[in-house]
């Protein structure tokens, strides 16, 4: 389990209201598929072609590969020019109207990191992000970075419009 603390990006000020959430992916697996499973499991008739045949296989495979990027953040900042700032939260951010993976906080900057885990990824993550960031709560004078981490296909479309300011592919941060 892990504590999700941040800061409001809008007071500076550490959020009020904590975030848990099951940091061991093999656990989120075991509570997802196996448990429910079980007596099936346990009577020999579970049975499936493969894992992605699962339903809400893709999700599960996002929220693991999420889990794993958050975890290791620390080597995604030498990527946003973040190495050497003194950050004053790394975290998940949640809103009522707005989710957002991995924030990135310093005194005078933000960096809104969405993750993501999908066959294809296309223009419309440009958007998603967009809507983010426009509804970020935000102090006066603070600037906003966007990054995209993703593993899965790429549309050009992505990287020719502009919109991030750094594109990670995931086997990069792994050395291949």
């Amino acid at each position: 389990m892990s504590e999700d603390e941040g800061v409001n990006p809008d007071t500076g000020a550490p959020v009020q209201q904590k975030r848990y959430r099951i940091s061991d992916n093999y656990a989120r697996f075991y509570l997802k598929y196996i448990e429910p499973a079980l007596p099936l499991i346990r009577k020999g008739r579970f049975a499936f072609a493969s894992l992605d045949h699962l339903a809400g296989w893709e999700s599960v495979m996002g929220l693991a590969f999420e889990n794993l990027v958050v975890a290791n953040f620390r080597e995604l900042l030498p990527r946003f020019g973040l190495e050497r700032s003194l950050l004053l939260s790394a975290a998940p951010f949640h809103r009522k109207n707005v989710q957002i993976d991995l924030l990135l906080q310093t005194r005078r900057s933000v960096c809104v990191v969405e993750v993501k885990c999908q066959r294809e990824i296309g223009r419309e993550i440009i958007d998603e992000v967009a809507a983010k960031v426009e509804k970020l709560p935000k102090r006066k004078g603070i600037s906003v970075k966007t990054a995209l981490v993703y593993e899965g296909h790429l549309a050009p479309i992505v990287e020719a419009d502009g919109y991030f300011d750094a594109i990670i592919p995931f086997r990069t941060l792994l050395g291949l």
